[in-house]
């Protein structure tokens, strides 16, 4: 009887556990919600300052500021980003350069576009994937290409937005193998950036 009884309690158990995961699949990933499922990988994100009180996004609760030994591995030329969040593997990161070029929101595409000449110039076998521009507290350019690497592929997601006036550069990338997994995820990023501008209004 006690044998049974066990039985029927681990098939409850279990019933639960599929329904739990039939409700999260029907759920859409989006990082609005406080988290995604990625790989089956239940991911919390929640917003992060990244520039002291004027650049906001929302990341992986997860992710860390990448040690600076770490980096220059990761990075080994000297213009490596100024900031790099990653995951606990290294595997998966968005970074920002602050450059010292001025951007304004009318530049944002022209600007763009350039990126992307030089883009598929230095990788002859690259595609850009798509390219937009979105508004928000800025105009934020957006563009996604594949390059190759000794292992595999990068995926990367680039982006940039004017700040007080400064040009700002951002980059998201992955393994092509993680690409299915976090390409929309990592637009959400993007779009979830908010920007306090200086009383200049740039």
């Amino acid at each position: 009887m006690g044998n049974r009884e066990y039985g029927d309690e681990a098939a409850i158990y279990e019933m639960a556990i599929m329904e739990s995961r039939r409700k999260e699949a029907e759920i859409p990933n989006d990082i609005k919600n406080g988290y995604v499922i990625i790989d089956d990988k239940h991911i919390p994100f929640s917003e992060r300052n990244i520039i002291e009180g004027k650049l906001y996004m929302t990341i992986p609760e997860g992710f860390v500021l990448m040690p600076l030994e770490a980096a220059e591995v990761k990075y080994p030329n000297k213009n490596r980003p100024t900031i790099i969040y990653t995951n606990e593997t290294g595997s998966v990161t968005v970074n920002f350069s602050l450059t010292p070029d001025e951007l304004d929101n009318e530049d944002v595409e022209d600007a763009c576009e350039y990126l992307q000449q030089v883009i598929t110039k230095m990788h002859p076998s690259s595609e850009i994937i798509s390219s937009t521009v979105i508004e928000g507290d800025a105009r934020i350019g957006i563009f996604d290409f594949v390059i190759p690497a000794l292992d595999d592929e990068i995926y990367n997601l680039m982006f940039i937005f004017p700040l007080d006036g400064q040009f700002i550069l951002g980059t998201f990338n992955c393994s092509h193998s993680e690409m299915a997994g976090w390409q929309d995820i990592a637009n959400q990023m993007i779009q979830s950036i908010r920007i306090v501008q200086d009383k200049r209004g740039h």
